[in-house]
């Protein structure tokens, strides 16, 4: 047996709304990309769930229960819910796998730790919120009432009615460290899961509320983007929207929000380069150049999806990411000694073959490496593909692909390096190989992008350690700051 089918109890899986579950939409297959089979159903939120749930959110930020509960109650909470995600993780990421594809080992590694860990981080940062208070530096000769005497307190306060719009690849890691921040700044929240992956997040409300968050505060809703998502964010109750999509997504959500002058966090794609001088230890690279481009079959947004080679060591470091790469075990999710599973769906896998497809018979790339997959994978299986002898400029070097496919260029200068890895659209992450420390600084500052990492490549600190994307990765502010308002209040003091 892969899993134990009492794990998936709730047949279709419901909304959560004012704190209870509901049931009133069309049900919509889940569906295990590694079989293809459907091991469970959902339902699709009607109009009037979305407006119920709208409302509940609303409705329980205006009264503040949540809001103006001491912070150490909410870090109480949170801690109930870290504890509840670590006592129950073999299912959770159980759960993930059989929802997205990827694998269980990993899913149990990184995504259910990093969930816990996330409501962690946030009890933290709910006992110790604060803002500041400044005396005026203004002189009181030319202001009345200027000088020391007068005190600016900056107050943190809640965004308020947060639509939470969350990605398929990591729904339970990526949904904890969004709601868990939100509810840490005192935020109701509307959170919109992906309609390809809705399980886990279905899962995480049910920890919430048995924690006992307050009815309202946390409203989950399952649906299409179209329908659901739009409304959530054309509804002017709404005060802040909050995605972690793709770019065309991005823009989409932007234009909406716009009518409302609602203000929008976006962390949107990415096509970050990996850069890899002479002089680095090179057996590290390659370590972290598979990593970068395979981890979660490359469905990440900070994926190093572009391998950038001096050209003196360009065929050993390439040669050895394919070599490492091919022995990648490929197999069913559920496997624990998986690495590589299937992406997320049929139709995801067919747009990925596409981007490698055109590129080779366009003459804008070769294929370096590419295993076979094994006997009986089904039709949303990809395998860890490298490309070589890239063209600068073309669709392969410049789109995001969003799949296990990493494309390699030679470069001869670090200007030239420099130039070829800012020559995106994209500004989300970057990371540099080399044993100088002069060139890791220098290199660092020229990248455009929110995050450099050096001889490594994913950041350490999920929670607290993030960079703000640039250019079309979308805006966002990060941590606490994502989801506060600051408030002013200046009081003369009488002397």
């Amino acid at each position: 047996m892969r899993y134990d089918p009492t794990w998936l109890d709730s047949d279709p899986l419901p909304q959560l709304i004012d704190g209870c579950e509901s049931r009133q939409g069309v049900a919509r297959p889940v569906v295990d990309p590694s079989t293809g089979e459907s091991p469970a159903s959902y339902a699709e939120a009607t109009s009037a769930e979305v407006e119920a749930a709208v409302a509940a959110a609303r409705r329980s930020h205006d009264q503040g229960e949540w809001r103006r509960m001491p912070g150490a109650l909410k870090a109480e909470l949170l801690d109930a819910v870290a504890a509840a995600i670590r006592a129950d993780a073999r299912r959770l990421a159980t759960l993930e796998a059989l929802d997205t594809g990827k694998a269980v080992g990993g899913a149990l590694t990184n995504d259910v730790y990093e969930a816990a860990n996330a409501f962690s981080y946030a009890a933290a940062v709910a006992r110790t919120l604060h803002g500041d208070v400044r005396r005026s530096s203004f002189p009181p000769e030319l202001l009345p009432g200027g000088g020391p005497g007068l005190l600016t307190m900056r107050l943190r306060e809640p965004a308020g009615v947060v639509a939470e719009l969350l990605p398929w690849n990591g729904p339970l890691m990526t949904g904890s460290q969004r709601i868990a921040m939100a509810l840490a700044a005192g935020c109701s929240i509307v959170a919109k899961a992906p309609e390809e992956a809705v399980v886990t997040l279905v899962e995480l409300g049910r920890l919430l509320t048995r924690a006992g968050l307050p009815p309202g505060v946390l409203n989950i809703l399952l649906g299409p983007g179209e329908t659901v998502g739009e409304r959530l964010v054309t509804d002017p109750r709404v005060d802040l929207v909050s995605l972690t999509g793709g770019t065309e997504t991005g823009r989409r959500v932007m234009e909406l929000a716009a009518r409302n002058l609602t203000p929008t966090h976006l962390e949107l794609g990415g096509k970050s380069p990996v850069i890899v001088f002479a002089d680095a230890d090179l057996d590290q690279a390659v370590g972290w150049a598979m990593m970068a481009a395979f981890v979660n079959m490359g469905e990440v947004c900070v994926a190093g999806s572009r391998l950038l080679v001096e050209e003196s060591v360009y065929d050993d470091v390439v040669k050895g990411v394919a070599a490492a790469a091919a022995g990648l075990p490929i197999g069913d999710a559920l496997a624990p000694d998986t690495f590589i599973g299937p992406l997320v769906s049929e139709g995801h896998a067919d747009r990925v073959r596409g981007f490698v497809s055109r590129a080779v018979a366009g003459g804008d790339a070769a294929v370096l490496g590419s295993p076979s997959l094994p006997d009986g994978a089904g039709p949303a299986f990809v395998p860890p593909t490298v490309l070589g002898g890239v063209r600068a400029g073309s669709e392969i070097e410049q789109r995001e692909v969003f799949g296990p496919v990493l494309a390699a260029m030679p470069f001869s200068t670090e200007q030239e390096a420099l130039a070829l890895a800012n020559g995106t659209a994209y500004g989300l992450n970057a990371t540099v190989f080399t044993r100088d420390l002069e060139r890791a600084f220098r290199t660092a500052d020229a990248l455009d992008c929110g995050e450099v990492n050096v001889n490594c490549h994913f950041a350490p600190d999920m929670n607290g350690g993030r960079g703000e994307p640039r250019r079309s990765s979308g805006h966002a502010r990060t941590g606490i700051d994502a989801y506060t308002r600051l408030k002013a209040v200046t009081i003369q003091i009488r002397g």
